[in-house]
C-alpha cells in the first residue's frame, strides 16, 4: 500500500453504529479496501489484497495460514453496520457481500455490499478523508473509531458528544464497561493516548457533568502532520497512472489562485469538507472569494490559519441558522495605525448591545425645554378638566 493512500467515507458512515462491532483486524481490512477505491469508480469492484500483505497488515505470526485468514474473512462477512439516514431513519447492511481466494494466486478479493455505494463512491460533499497510514499501526478498535470521529470534526477543532452516543459510535457493547470510570480508563484514555502517539492528531478531552455524573465529553482536536507514521510499503495499486480526483483538481485550481501560500492535500480536504457542508454546490465559489480577499488584504500574516479560522466562524453561524457569504469581504486599500482588517458585520458581531452615542449638550437643553412644556400643558389640561 502506498503511503499516500486515502480513506474517504461519507460522514453518515463515520457516524454509523456497529450492532456487532468490527474487531481491529476487521476494521483494517475494511479501511484498506476503502483506500483502494478510485475517485472515478462508479461501481464497486473486487478489491485485491495479497495474502502476504494481508498477513503482515493484521499482525499474524508465523507462516501464512490460509485457514486462519478464511476464518477472519468469514467473521467479517457476518458483521452488520447501522447507518443513520438523512430522513431520521437508518439503513442496516453487511460490510462485505463477496470474498474469494483462488488457490495459488496469493490474493484475496473482497467486494463491498451494494448498499454502501452512497457512502463510498463519487462523494462530492459531507465526507471525511485521511491517510491510511494513520490507522494501520493502531492496536485498539476503539482507537480506530475515535480517530475517524476526530477526523470528521478536525476542521472545527472541537466536538462534544454524550457518553451514551459515544459508546455506540465507538462500538462498545452494552454489557462492556458499564461504569463510566471503567469506560473512561479502558476506552477513552487508552484510545486518546494511542492517537496522540501514533497519528497526525493531538487530542484532549474534558468531562461535562450533570450533577455528579459525567453526561458529555468535549474533545479538542489539533492537526499535527509531523507525527504521522508512514504506512509500510505494500504492492502498487495499479501500474496505470492514477487519475486526479475532483478535489485534487480543485486544490490545484485554488493553489494557482493563491499568492504566496499553498494548500497541501490533507489540509485542503478538510477545508473543502467544511465549505461543502456550509455552501454545498457554491463551496468552490466561496473559497475563491476568501482566497481573493486574502491575496489583497495585506494585513493577513498567516493566510492558511486565517482561511481556516474564517471557515470555522462561518460554520458556527451556519449551525445557528445564519446565511453568510464571503462575497461580503472587502479588503482595506488604505489603513491607519492599528487597523488590522475590514470584515463584514457577520464576521465580528457577537450580538452585543451597541454602545450609546456621546451626549450633545445643545440637544439635551432643547429636549429638557420640550419636556417642561409638555408637562405644563398636561398640568393645565388636568386643571381645566377638574373645574369644568
Amino acid at each position: 500500500m502506498q503511503e499516500h493512500y486515502l480513506v474517504t467515507q461519507g460522514n453518515n458512515l463515520i457516524e454509523a453504529r456497529q450492532k456487532k462491532p468490527l474487531t481491529t483486524r476487521e476494521q483494517k481490512i475494511i479501511l484498506t479496501m476503502v483506500s483502494l477505491i478510485e475517485p472515478t469508480d462508479e461501481d464497486f469492484k473486487d478489491y485485491v489484497i495479497s495474502v502476504k500483505e494481508f498477513h503482515e497488515m493484521l499482525g499474524l505470526e508465523g507462516r501464512e495460514h490460509y485457514t486462519q485468514l478464511k476464518k477472519i474473512v468469514e467473521d467479517l462477512m457476518s458483521k452488520v453496520v447501522e447507518i443513520p439516514s438523512d430522513n431520521g431513519g437508518w439503513i442496516m447492511t453487511h460490510w462485505v457481500s463477496r470474498a474469494e481466494y483462488v488457490d495459488g494466486s496469493g490474493r484475496i478479493q473482497l467486494r463491498f455490499a451494494p448498499e454502501l455505494k452512497p457512502y463510498l463512491l463519487q462523494l462530492k460533499t459531507a465526507f471525511t478523508s485521511y491517510k491510511l497510514s494513520n490507522i494501520l499501526s493502531l492496536k485498539s478498535s476503539y482507537s480506530i473509531r475515535l480517530y475517524e470521529l476526530m477526523k470528521k470534526w478536525q476542521h472545527l477543532g472541537e466536538w462534544t458528544c454524550s457518553v451514551k452516543n459515544l459508546r455506540e459510535k465507538l462500538g462498545v457493547e452494552k454489557d462492556k464497561y458499564p461504569r463510566y470510570g471503567n469506560f473512561n480508563a479502558r476506552v477513552l484514555k487508552t484510545a486518546i493516548a494511542e492517537l496522540n502517539k501514533k497519528t497526525d492528531l493531538s487530542i484532549e478531552m474534558k468531562e461535562i457533568k450533570k450533577g455528579r455524573s459525567v453526561e458529555k465529553i468535549s474533545f479538542s482536536i489539533k492537526y499535527s502532520p509531523e507525527k504521522e507514521i508512514q504506512v509500510p510499503h505494500l504492492e502498487k495499486k495499479s501500474e496505470s497512472v492514477k487519475e486526479p480526483s475532483t478535489i485534487d483538481n480543485l486544490r490545484e485550481k485554488m493553489n494557482e489562485l493563491a499568492e504566496g501560500y499553498q494548500f497541501d492535500t490533507a489540509f485542503f480536504a478538510q477545508l473543502h469538507q467544511g465549505a461543502s457542508l456550509i455552501w454545498q454546490d457554491d463551496a468552490e465559489q466561496e473559497l475563491e472569494f476568501l482566497i481573493r480577499y486574502v491575496n489583497e488584504e495585506k494585513s493577513v500574516k498567516n493566510p492558511l490559519g486565517f482561511i481556516k479560522s474564517k471557515i470555522t466562524s462561518a460554520w458556527e453561524i451556519h449551525e445557528a441558522g445564519g446565511r453568510i457569504t464571503f462575497a461580503d469581504l472587502q479588503p482595506v486599500k488604505e489603513r491607519w495605525a492599528g487597523r488590522e482588517e475590514k470584515l463584514p458585520d457577520w464576521f465580528t458581531s457577537k450580538d452585543e448591545p451597541a454602545e450609546p452615542s456621546e451626549s450633545n449638550p445643545e440637544l439635551d437643553k432643547e429636549k429638557e425645554k420640550l419636556l417642561k412644556k409638555l408637562a405644563e400643558k398636561k398640568k393645565r389640561t388636568t386643571k381645566d378638566a377638574s373645574t369644568s
